[in-house]
């Protein structure tokens, strides 16, 4: 169930529209977690302007089913700035708890001296530096900025605990999606893996500030893992 909840908040969306203040505005959105058709928890996605700069959270609740029962919460926050229209992390953390068992983990990168700290209980990592280096959190308001600047490279350097990971992207065209505020005209975003067996589909809607609205994974098992806007 872990794994789950993990899946299904990497991405996430917004209920304001973007303004031209930054490239993605603050906003609040709820969803409900859904695998194989049974609803399994909820979670909301937050981004504010806070007092030592912009602030994206992803916080996820498993109510029902084993989830519900081993009480799993996952919270992520990410610090970040914008940078020439893209967000780059400062700091990430991550903390997830399911029944007696507790993990974190987080990312700090020093943008003056060119420096990236990663780490678990299990120790720490400096990483190779790079400017527009994101975390997990942050690689969906990244996608979003550059689908709403009409970007077509969708590539992103991501910091991780251990290592630097690259996720791409490829848009694939337009198709309107069904949710409990209504219908969407959404465009298609498939992550580009390379190892065959497990898929990743978003749908993001130019209406919401250029942000998903639905985001389905499907695992090399047949399990099929939801998010969708509530």
């Amino acid at each position: 169930m872990i794994r789950i909840l993990t899946a299904l908040i990497l991405l996430g969306t917004a209920v304001v529209r973007a303004d031209d203040a930054e490239p993605i505005a603050p906003f609040h959105a709820d969803y409900q977690l859904i695998r194989d058709g049974k609803h399994i928890g909820e979670a909301s996605i937050e981004l504010i302007m806070g007092k030592d700069g912009f602030q994206f959270s992803t916080r996820s609740e498993g109510t029902e089913g084993l989830a519900g029962f081993a009480g799993v919460r996952i919270e992520e926050n990410s610090s970040f700035r914008w940078q020439d229209g893209r967000p780059e992390t400062m700091h990430y953390r991550y903390f997830q708890k399911a029944a007696w068992k507790k993990k974190s983990r987080s990312v700090d990168v020093d943008h003056a001296a060119k420096r990236i700290t990663a780490g678990d209980a299990d120790g720490s990592a400096t990483l190779d530096y790079a400017a527009a280096t994101v975390d997990r959190n942050l690689v969906v308001l990244a996608l979003a900025a550059d689908l709403k600047a009409k970007r077509e490279t969708l590539e992103y350097r991501v910091a991780d605990k251990r290592s630097i990971e690259t996720h791409r992207y490829q848009a694939m065209g337009h198709e309107t999606i069904e949710t409990a505020r209504g219908r969407f005209d959404c465009i298609r975003v498939e992550r580009v893996r390379e190892k065959p067996g497990r898929s990743t589909t978003t749908w993001i809607a130019p209406a919401l500030g250029f942000t998903p609205v639905r985001i389905v994974q499907k695992e090399p098992d047949g399990e099929t893992l939801e998010m969708l806007l509530r």
